[in-house]
């Protein structure tokens, strides 16, 4: 889970249809937020992930639902207020069924950057206080089959292609191969990695909290420093990746 920075209402969601659909709810129980623009909109702020697990609502078996912050059965009156809807895949959502959030709150990642309340562990998310704690609970980010067997397949191949990196810098440096194209598989590999932790790429969080408390990542970054091949856009991607990165449990 990441922080998501909420875009505003679409245009055609105005205060009149928002007024009229939500008596519509009422009324006949309809899925009113059911509408091409209000989707649109929730999946642009999340660039198509789900807002709490981060997969590709767009891959095959996932698909989106509207997802009530506060749950449309017990608060009617904000089952169309935008500052309520949340991108969210089958799984998530339907994890979270009906639990009342402002009773007992969890993590609405539009408002709370969930790295402040949530730390990683050995492929697991963790709480760092009593609200990570029942964000984790409620959401079961821990589901093993799902995610954390997913989380350990990513950290797997990041930490290959890291090594593999350092291999081709280690024959760079000792000269058995200096050619541009190796200079470039390497520079090019390392951002290509980089971006993989980027708040706009699935499993963002996952990504970037393993990419940068990889020993083999401070290795190659200290090599590439001294080959004066470390420059502003890598610098950068170190940047926004510690800001998407969960803390590591110690």
């Amino acid at each position: 889970m990441i922080k998501l920075n909420r875009t505003p209402k679409p245009v055609e969601l105005t205060a009149e249809l928002q007024v009229a659909l939500t008596e519509e709810f009422k009324l006949t129980g309809k899925s009113v937020w059911n509408q091409d623009f209000i989707k649109k909109g929730l999946l642009g702020f999340s660039s198509d992930k789900c807002c709490y697990c981060e997969a590709n609502i767009n891959e095959e078996s996932k698909y989106l639902e509207v997802e009530h912050f506060h749950h449309k059965d017990a608060y009617k009156d904000e089952v169309l207020d935008w500052d309520n809807l949340l991108p969210c895949c089958k799984k998530c959502n339907g994890t979270k069924n009906d639990h009342d959030t402002k009773l007992e709150p969890i993590i609405d990642p539009s408002k709370i950057d969930p790295k402040n309340h949530l730390k990683f562990w050995r492929y697991r998310i963790k709480g760092s206080d009593d609200f990570g704690k029942l964000t984790v609970s409620v959401l079961n980010l821990n589901n093993q089959d799902r995610l954390v067997t997913k989380r350990f397949e990513i950290g797997n191949a990041i930490q290959e292609k890291l090594e593999q990196l350092n291999e081709l810098t280690d024959d760079y440096i000792n000269g058995i191969q200096t050619s541009t194209r190796r200079k470039n598989r390497i520079v090019n590999g390392i951002k290509d990695l980089m971006r993989e932790g980027l708040p706009n790429a699935i499993y963002s969080a996952t990504s970037a909290t393993i990419i940068i408390t990889d020993t083999e990542f401070e290795t190659l970054k200290k090599k590439l420093i001294l080959l004066t091949l470390w420059d502003g856009e890598l610098s950068q991607l170190e940047t926004d990746l510690s800001n998407n990165a969960l803390n590591l449990e110690r």
